[in-house]
């Protein structure tokens, strides 16, 4: 593991070798600002009665450009349509959907196999539900793990869960058990709790991150209850792609990566390599040192992770794609120690040497006809994970009563099919089938292992219907169904078979989107999505304080959005959107005595809020981006209760200059308030609110070159998210990337 520099140096001589290549530019924001002011040129022509010549030659122009790219990046799905009839402006509407799709690519080379929320015919527009989050974007602000990512995203909250140093994500206010992580389509989290350490799914191969929130397809799958989150990898769309780089953090914190890709005329390939190396993460100068923490270089903090993947792709014409893919990931960490005063916490010792993951991937595009397709996902992945508890903080000795070794073998394996058309008359329709077998083993060495194993299925279909030239509408279903195969239990030295139990759900929904004025979307969805109870869920003793309960039932949601999106000037696009999730059936621990619970059914709760994004180009060099977050979530079924891990307030704004040609200077804040949360002993305390600032600047050396420089945390705020845990504090950084 500790052999990261010397593959940072390699990488680094490789990006000096490659200094005179080039790259790419970003036609497809051009594409856009001119079809929406050709689109509001057109609607006025028509209501006055005008020509539209002049219009339909301009809007021919960019067409023929989205053409020429579309047929130099076969691998980005992208349908430019012709003119039908004399319907200009519904045509340079469907032009506007094409371009919009191709800039949700990043004008990067995603995997497109990997999408879930794809159109199948730029004749239909459907308003897209989720967000994504681009390579660019990531980059420009020195994003290296995916939860850094998300938070880019209104709506998104980063979650820090302390005691086993994991960081996940809230969506709404629903958690990662209830907002389902994949990557290219195939569903991503430990078998056992529904769980994943979103900090060991490094940026360096994804080329967009999506957020779906409230009104999820029915293509996903189950346990979207909340929403979804999907990293879409890269994928080559030339004879050589070359993306490397190497970068140095404060903390003795070192990364580096290779991602090379190579398109044919029937084939393609893609590899990465890629490695994180830390040390210790820096904390505050304003943190008081104390016994449990005694330095500001935060103790037993390290991590070190390497991701190794390739893709092969067979392309024999047209849109047929089939692509085998192979994932290798290892990773330890530390656990840093609770650094707080509260005399009741019980200080854990905790490390886990191995954090481990094995998958092998294959996923197929067969086109049907002119507007139809089948898609099928096949995939096995195999977890591996290690923990182990010490006496101190000597990490050395394991004899007192809490010490252990707790091995995890974890493997899924599955399928998703997908068939899709576009056949029907101004309507698209999608049919999916899901299947997952999931088993967990565990049981502490000297133990006998003890096995579990869940399947589920899902049944899912969804139809866009055209209602007007302005209007369209989405309707779905799914039916979920969760079977337990096999459960074990532990007990007098003996193994016994724990009840087994069957869990169905279903999830109907619909939305319809609007367009005003040619600029402006406005959308109202309504969705009632439900998750099925894991394995840890319904037979967890949690380490004697709690009772199993397998009959443990699902979770309902239903989710309501309004939403309205507009563009500016061509300069400036705003979205804003309230939402109102009311929650059933939620899983709730109740107290039979003191320190002994059981998970039932019984909870109800309420999130709501609103979110309002806004971005600018100002002026041709200064770019403005900004995001804010309400968020206000209640326990019916106990009012008394106060919901955690979540703030009311979220704010995220940056500004991008460019005062030279070559050089971008980005500055950034992040904002949050009203964050409330339970410390390892259960105690309730209030975060203190927090202002983060950033500034970093970016320098093309060559072309395809260029080398960034920055500090985070910029004032040296010393803050928390859960009590004992401090933030990093300032930490500089630097990356030098090349692409080709």
């Amino acid at each position: 593991m500790h052999k990261t520099p010397f593959l940072l140096a390699a990488l680094a001589t490789l990006l000096l070798c490659a200094w005179p290549l080039s790259a790419q530019s970003d036609s497809w924001l051009d594409w856009m600002a001119e079809l929406e002011l050709l689109q509001s040129e057109a609607e006025r022509q028509e209501r006055s009665g005008a020509p539209l010549d002049a219009v339909r030659s301009r809007a021919s122009a960019v067409a023929d450009e989205m053409r020429t790219w579309t047929a130099a990046h076969p691998d980005v799905e992208a349908s430019v349509p012709v003119l039908s009839g004399d319907d200009v402006s519904g045509w340079i509407g469907s032009l506007l959907e094409a371009a919009r799709g191709i800039a949700r690519s990043g004008g990067n080379s995603p995997f497109n196999l990997g999408r879930v929320e794809v159109n199948v015919s730029a004749a239909v527009p459907q308003t897209p539900t989720a967000v994504s989050v681009g390579q660019e974007e990531m980059r420009a602000r020195n994003i290296l793990t995916v939860p850094q990512a998300l938070t880019l995203t209104p709506g998104v909250t980063l979650q820090r869960i302390g005691p086993r140093n994991e960081t996940g994500v809230f969506v709404r206010g629903f958690d990662v058990r209830q907002v389902p992580f994949y990557i290219d389509g195939i569903p991503v989290y430990v078998p056992y709790d529904g769980y994943v350490d979103l900090d060991r799914f490094t940026t360096f191969d994804v080329a967009e991150v999506q957020v779906s929130k409230g009104f999820t397809s029915p293509l996903y799958g189950p346990n979207a209850i909340g929403g979804a989150i999907n990293l879409v990898t890269k994928a080559p769309t030339e004879p050589l792609h070359l993306d490397l780089g190497a970068g140095w953090t404060s903390g003795r914190t070192w990364n580096g990566y290779a991602n090379v890709g190579s398109r044919f005329e029937r084939f393609w390939l893609q590899g990465g390599l890629n490695a994180m190396d830390s040390d210790y993460t820096p904390l505050s100068g304003d943190f008081q040192t104390n016994a449990l923490q005694p330095t500001q270089e935060r103790l037993n903090s390290y991590r070190h992770d390497v991701k190794g993947s390739f893709k092969v792709a067979w392309t024999p014409h047209g849109s047929d794609q089939y692509v085998f893919s192979y994932l290798n990931q290892q990773g330890e960490k530390g656990n840093p120690p609770y650094a707080g005063a509260d005399p009741n916490v019980r200080v854990r010792y905790w490390q886990w040497p191995q954090w481990d993951k094995e998958g092998f991937y294959f996923s197929a595009n067969k086109g049907l006809g002119e507007t139809s397709y089948l898609r099928a996902r096949l995939y096995y992945d195999k977890f591996d994970n290690y923990l182990q508890s010490f006496d101190d903080g000597t990490y050395t000795t394991q004899t007192r009563p809490y010490a252990f070794n707790s091995p995890y073998n974890d493997d899924t394996y599955g399928s998703i099919l997908e068939l899709g058309t576009g056949a029907l008359a101004r309507q698209t329709v999608k049919g999916s089938f899901y299947f997952k077998d999931d088993t967990h083993r565990e049981g502490n060495v000297g133990e006998p292992e003890r096995s579990f194993r869940d399947q589920s299925f899902s049944w899912g279909g969804e139809d866009t219907i055209q209602l007007s030239r302005r209007s369209s509408a989405v309707v779905g279903f799914s039916a979920d169904y969760l079977t337990v195969r096999q459960a074990q239990d532990f007990q007098d030295g003996r193994i016994l078979a724990f009840p087994t139990s069957s869990v169905w759900a279903f999830n109907p929904q619909a939305a319809i989107f609007y367009g005003v004025s040619g600029a402006g979307r406005a959308r109202l969805s309504f969705a009632r999505k439900t998750r099925l109870p894991t394995i840890k869920d319904r037979y967890s003793y949690r380490l004697g304080q709690a009772i199993p309960n397998p009959d443990l039932d699902r979770e309902v949601s239903n989710n309501f959005e309004v939403g309205y999106s507009h563009t500016l000037w061509r300069t400036t696009t705003v979205d804003a959107a309230g939402f109102w999730n009311e929650i059933e059936d939620s899983v709730q621990a109740v107290y039979i005595e003191t320190n002994l619970f059981q998970l039932r059914n019984v909870g109800a709760a309420r999130n709501r809020g609103a979110e309002f994004s806004v971005r600018s180009q100002l002026r041709p060099n200064l770019q403005v981006w900004m995001n804010y977050t309400y968020l206000d979530r209640k326990y019916k079924s106990a009012p008394t209760l106060t919901p955690v891990d979540t703030p009311r307030h979220q704010t995220y704004g940056a500004v991008t200059w460019r005062p030279l040609g070559r050089l971008s200077l980005l500055a950034d804040l992040r904002y949050e308030a009203g964050r409330y949360g339970n410390n390892p002993a259960g105690a309730l305390f209030l975060a203190p609110q927090f202002a983060n600032v950033g500034f970093n600047g970016t320098v093309t050396l060559g072309r395809g070159l260029e080398l960034q420089a920055g500090l985070t945390n910029l004032l040296d705020r010393n803050y928390f998210l859960v009590e004992g845990y401090p933030e990093p504090g300032r930490s500089g950084f630097a990356n030098l990337r090349y692409r080709f």
